[in-house]
């Protein structure tokens, strides 16, 4: 608590220093009325959050039941000018649940616009692309699931990586190339704060925490896209490892396994609303045959998805998604007993309604996951209220369950938990 307390301090400190610079007098002449019209290339934003979530049920990890207890306090800064873009964004972020606090860099990047449509982008960035929704299938940079279950923003699930990025806009397609020279792993469950499934011992907390070994290689990834008459289109290509441990050693340990990936996608308008539709192929280069049941085998991902308008500030998102393994029974006759393997054609709907009122004041979404194959389920809601153009209060439910306690979404039902968060801009 002493920590808290002081680093609650310490965020009180930067904000007075913010709030006595606005009052210093070279800052109050920039913003005079004689250089009104003159559009400053700086740009800054603060914002201090608050988050707490709860735990529905006991389980066997937090003894405290609360999955979040912490205070940010962010800071953007951005210089902009016709040869370059700098873009830096911090935070100082002070979590009670695991009594530690620590300044985390989001972003440190440079944009340079070279020439004839060419433009790059090196440093700490978040790159993003594909068409689904929170279904990854060709968007293969890093994730942190451990966010995305606790009651964290939805962009917390997006985490930045250290890359060089270098597009083109040509006049019949696009091309975006990103390099990371250092893998990056998908923060995945470990037992900090979940319990999981872990075969032979059942839903559980590891102890020790589980702690892969990871790869020191880089990754490539490059995309083809264009946009013609409001349909979007695009091709991608992926070179690294696959994002959550997915090699055994003979020894216990886990680490990352190398693939390859490939796929397309496309978007367009369709009876007022939007359709996209993308596939993607897995190729595990380290068992092509699929006979090493310690090694993911290849595999097809593929997903349809349609979005439209109800009624006015109403929206309804719906998608089907399928994951078919390669070689599956090679990969069913060499597992060892007790080991358990996934469907072979596993699937997965999703459903999101999203709901505007009070002049747009209130945001209500609802996002349900479920698996046919699976069994399993995932309803994941929030309400957010924005007061003013300064505060806003979210409060929401993440709720897992499934028939099994192996799959990807039942192994996490002990973890079902209520949150709230309260952000304060300035």
């Amino acid at each position: 608590m002493k920590k808290l307390l002081s680093n609650i301090l310490l965020i009180l400190v930067l904000m007075a220093h913010h709030g006595y610079a606005a009052e210093d007098e070279s800052w109050g002449d920039d913003w005079g009325d004689d250089k009104w019209e003159e559009e400053s290339p700086h740009s800054s934003n603060y914002e201090v959050l608050y988050s707490y979530g709860h735990l529905l049920d006991s389980n066997s990890v937090n003894i405290e039941n609360y999955t979040l207890n912490e205070l940010r306090f962010d800071t953007e800064y951005q210089y902009k000018t016709t040869g370059f873009t700098f873009k830096f964004e911090a935070e100082l972020f002070v979590d009670q649940l695991t009594d530690e606090s620590e300044v985390v860099l989001d972003e440190l990047s440079l944009y340079v616009p070279v020439s004839g449509g060419t433009d790059i982008k090196v440093g700490r960035q978040v790159v993003t692309w594909g068409t689904a929704d929170l279904l990854f299938l060709n968007d293969l940079f890093v994730k942190d699931w451990k966010s995305f279950f606790n009651g964290r923003e939805d962009t917390d699930l997006k985490d930045p990586v250290d890359a060089i990025r270098l597009s083109h806009y040509g006049d019949l397609f696009n091309v975006d190339f990103a390099y990371v020279p250092d893998f990056e792993a998908d923060k995945v469950m470990t037992g900090e704060r979940y319990s999981f499934y872990i075969p032979g011992f059942g839903i559980v907390q590891p102890q020790p925490e589980l702690n892969p070994v990871k790869q020191d290689e880089p990754e490539f990834a490059a995309r083809i896209f264009a946009n013609s008459d409001g349909t979007e289109w695009a091709f991608y290509m992926y070179e690294g490892f696959y994002k959550s441990p997915s090699k055994f050693l003979p020894d216990g340990t886990m680490t990352y396994a190398e693939m390859r990936s490939y796929g397309a996608s496309i978007r367009t308008n369709v009876a007022g609303g939007l359709f996209n539709a993308e596939w993607s192929h897995y190729k595990s280069l380290e068992d092509e045959a699929g006979t090493n049941p310690f090694i993911n085998n290849s595999q097809s991902r593929i997903l349809i998805g349609y979005e439209t308008e109800l009624v006015t500030n109403l929206t309804i998102g719906l998608q089907a998604y399928l994951e078919k393994t390669e070689d599956y029974s090679q990969l069913v006759a060499n597992l060892f007993p007790g080991q358990i393997a996934s469907d072979e054609n596993r699937t997965m709907t999703t459903m999101r309604l999203t709901h505007q009122a009070l002049q747009q004041k209130l945001l209500n979404s609802l996002m349900i996951f479920y698996s046919p194959s699976d069994k399993d389920h995932y309803l994941r809601y929030s309400s957010q209220y924005k007061f003013d153009d300064r505060w806003k209060l979210i409060a929401g439910v993440n709720l897992l369950d499934g028939k099994y306690d192996y799959t990807f979404l039942s192994q996490l039902k002990d973890n079902s938990n209520v949150f709230f968060r309260i952000h304060y801009s300035f």
